[in-house]
Parts: structure tokens; sequence; C-alpha cells
């Protein structure tokens, strides 16, 4: 019982330690801010739709649809204004507006005339009540841990979007700078869960080792692949936003780490959680013995992570892959192509890393665990 309350007294702490560290994130000045950034945002209300602009392209249009909109939100709220919407042909990126939905919106009045630039459909609120009911499924079913695994999450976002984002683009190389926001990460998440304790420092040298090995391993391999990066979302933009400064092959291999980072933190979590349990149970089992158990525990677990990471992976690349086979592309022609080495080596260098991984974690656990229970205790 006391063991529990000091588990719990821990992760209390760190979780206000967190919300202090967000806090302070959150008061970081944006660095990459232009005129557009200045102009106000609202929510507008499309009142008329005007299609005669319209051009169809197939299932997609050209041109633009004029809305008649009613500002709902800001200084300007109640005043109504005529907005328009340009299309480009582009079905991942277009939209159409019907009367009665809410838009997200610049709203601004120039030279006495109210100006409105539709961006997409207003999307805020459902976003914010969908969080609040993960956020409240978090409190209710994990308690303290829950509220760590919530805070965790929000620190992660902001920890990426005011660190990670800038010093990327500062020139940073992206190797460095993506390993040590894992190792962040790592840290942090596993204080939050675990508090400090040896399953905590089990579960960072585990889940930091398999990391390595990911790195060492995607620099190499995507050289043996002949991959450039070239294939990223957005990188041709990326780069010319840039001048050119990027180093795109680089980044490729920053994002392997952090692509993989989570399923690592999952596996060395579950290995030193398993052992502490172990020794809890019985404080003298032999070190030998522990590490017997820590490895098959982690062949258990090794098997359904490594095809979590194809499911993820395949997952994300469905549409692409019943293109190809509703054409009859062979399927080696497939597994040479860029766009398709990238993310199949994304789930090959992850696999890695977790089959490094669970032999290490499990070893780790054996040497601070065996040693506690050799003196009868189970703590941490």
């Amino acid at each position: 019982m006391k063991r529990r309350l000091g588990l719990k007294r821990s992760n209390a702490v760190m979780c206000v330690v967190m919300i202090l560290f967000c806090a302070a994130l959150c008061l970081l000045p944006e660095r990459y801010e232009n005129a557009s950034t200045q102009i106000p945002r609202g929510r507008v209300r499309i009142e008329e739709v005007d299609n005669a602009g319209l051009y169809p392209v197939g299932i997609v249009y050209s041109g633009v649809q004029n809305c008649r909109v009613t500002v709902l939100s800001g200084e300007h709220q109640g005043e109504k204004a005529w907005a328009s919407n340009y299309l480009n042909s582009a079905l991942d990126k277009d939209k159409l507006y019907a009367v009665g939905d809410i838009a997200h919106a610049m709203v601004q009045e120039s030279g006495g005339r109210l100006t409105v630039t539709l961006i997409d459909h207003d999307r805020t609120r459902t976003e914010t009540a969908i969080a609040l009911a993960l956020a409240a499924l978090l409190i209710l079913y994990g308690g303290i841990i829950g509220c760590g695994a919530l805070i965790s999450l929000a620190a992660s976002a902001m920890i990426v979007w005011k660190l990670l984002l800038p010093l990327l683009l500062e020139g940073v190389n992206p190797i460095l700078a993506a390993f040590a926001t894992v190792a962040v990460l790592t840290v942090m998440i596993d204080l939050l869960v675990a508090g400090w304790t040896r399953k905590t420092l089990i579960a960072v040298l585990g889940s930091l080792a398999g990391t390595a090995v990911t790195g060492v391993l995607s620099v190499a391999l995507t050289d043996a692949l002949k991959l450039d990066g070239g294939d990223i979302a957005y990188v041709v933009p990326l780069l010319s936003q840039s001048f050119m400064q990027i180093d795109i092959k680089s980044l490729y291999c920053g994002m392997i780490f952090i692509a993989n980072s989570g399923a690592l933190m999952d596996l060395s979590m579950d290995i030193a959680a398993s052992c502490q349990e172990i020794v809890r149970h019985r404080p003298d089992v032999p070190r030998r013995e522990l590490l017997a158990s820590g490895m098959r525990l982690g062949r258990s677990v090794l098997g359904t992570m490594t095809t979590t990471l194809m499911l993820a992976y395949s997952g994300n690349y469905l549409s692409m892959l019943m293109y190809f086979m509703g054409q009859g592309t062979p399927l080696i022609d497939i597994v040479n192509l860029k766009y398709v080495a990238s993310p199949l080596l994304n789930t090959l260098v992850g696999s890695f890393g977790l089959v490094a991984a669970a032999p290490l974690t499990a070893l780790i656990a054996s040497a601070l665990y065996a040693r506690a229970g050799t003196k009868g205790t189970a703590q941490g």
C-alpha cells in the first residue's frame, strides 16, 4: 500500500511538472508568422452558394464557388459578406460548401469593406468534443495513470510543434534533432506512466537502445536502397520554402526514428513491467531465470508488435495497393518503386529495432531487478 501511494504521489508530481512545462511551451512565440497569420480567424455560416463559376473535371471541379456568409464570431459577428472558394481540381484539398455549412475563414475589414476568405469547413468544435471524450475515458479508466497518458499526449504534441519543427526549419541535423526528441519523449512518457522507479529506468534504456539500432539501420539501409527522401509528403514546397537548405534524406531517417519510437516504448515498458511483477511475487528469483522469463515475454510481445507496424503502414497505403492490384502491376515492380520501398523500409527498420529492444530490455531488467530480488524487495 505504501509503495502504491508513493507511486501515485510520484505520478502526480510528474503530471504537475509536465503541465507547467506545457504551459511554458505555450508561451514561446511563434517564429514563423507572416502577414497572413496576423489576419483574424472566425466562424462563418454559409447562407447562399453560387456554383455558376464551377467547371467539372471528372469527379473534381475547377473554378470558383461564390458564397454569401454570415460571420458568427469576432468583432464582425452578425455581418454578412460574399466570399470565394477557389477549387484547383485537387480531390485531397478542394472542398464544396452547401447552405447551412459552418466554415473556418479569415475575416478582415479592408477599405471599409468586409473581406472573408474561406479556409475550410470548421471542424474545431467536433475535434474538441472528441478530444474531451478521450480525456474523460482515459481519466475514468486509468485514474492518475490515465491523467499521465493524457498529459504525455499533449506534451508530445507541444514538443514536436514548439521545439522539433522550429529546430528542423533552422537547419539542425534532422537525425540528431529526431533522436533527441525521441529521447526526451521516452523519458517523459515513461516517468508519467511509472514514476521514478527501476521500471522506468529499464524501459527507457531498452527503448533508447532499440532507437539507436533503428537509427543506425535507417542511415545504412537508406543508402543501400538508394532512397533520397524525395517521396516525403510536401517535400517540394518545403524545399522551396527553405531555399533548398533542408537535407531531405536525413529528414526521412529522422522520421523513421519518430514513427517507430512509440512501438519501442510499448515493448520496453511491457517487458519491464512484466519482470517487475515476477520479482514482486518471487523476490529471490535468480538473475538467469529472470532473464529467461524476460526473453520469453519479449518473444510473445514481439510477434504482435511487428505485425502492428506492418498493419499500420499498409493501412495508410491501402488505396495505393488497391490501385496497383486493380491495374495488374506485378508485385516485383511494386516493391522496386521508390515510394513503396520507403514505407517498406520504415516497417523493416522498426521491426529490427523491436528485435533489438526486446532482449536488451530483458537483459537490463535481469541486471537491475535480480539485484533487488536478492535483497528481498520488489519495489520499482
